[in-house]
């Protein structure tokens, strides 16, 4: 499958249960045998799409639509103090579409809209085991700056750290 009219637009509040049916399965397909099964057998569509529209703010949230068919997203943050000036909290694809571009759009959207917005340098984390998405970001210009760790559920995970110049 292949979509030619691929629109970037601000999320609304209308997008939240789309939204977190795509960061649910993404978790559940991405992170298997990296983070623990039971918590991922535990992520809900109901809690994340609550998330969505009373935690976070849809002008942080890009999302890519093709024929009223939402199929990533992307959330960002501004961060207020610090060399590092903004970043990438979550890039998430359909499982069934990677591998179609649709990540880099929603990717590169944002960039540019946080290079409009004066930033100029953007942090974003992954899993160090998620080797798919470690040559994504530094196929995409990230570089590897550390490791850092993220806690879930008691259990402790490797982060590898990317820092994008955007000046």
């Amino acid at each position: 499958m292949m979509f030619e009219n691929i629109l970037i637009r601000a999320a609304e509040a209308r997008d939240a249960e789309s939204i977190a049916k795509i960061k649910v399965t993404g978790w559940q397909t991405a992170y298997r045998g990296i983070v623990d099964d039971a918590y991922l057998r535990s992520m809900s569509i109901p809690e994340q799409s609550e998330l969505f529209k009373n935690v976070y703010s849809p002008n942080t949230v890009f999302i890519a639509e093709a024929d009223n068919e939402i199929l990533g997203f992307c959330r960002f943050r501004i961060c207020e103090d610090g060399e590092i000036d903004c970043e990438i909290r979550e890039l998430y694809v359909r499982p069934d579409l990677k591998r179609m571009g649709i990540g880099s759009k929603l990717f590169e959207h944002t960039l540019n809209h946080l290079i409009q917005k004066g930033m100029k340098k953007l942090y974003l984390g992954c899993f160090l085991e998620n080797i798919g998405a470690k040559r994504f970001y530094e196929k995409a210009g990230g570089k590897a700056e550390g490791k850092s760790t993220y806690e879930i559920n008691g259990k402790i995970y490797d982060i590898q750290s990317y820092i994008f110049d955007l000046s």
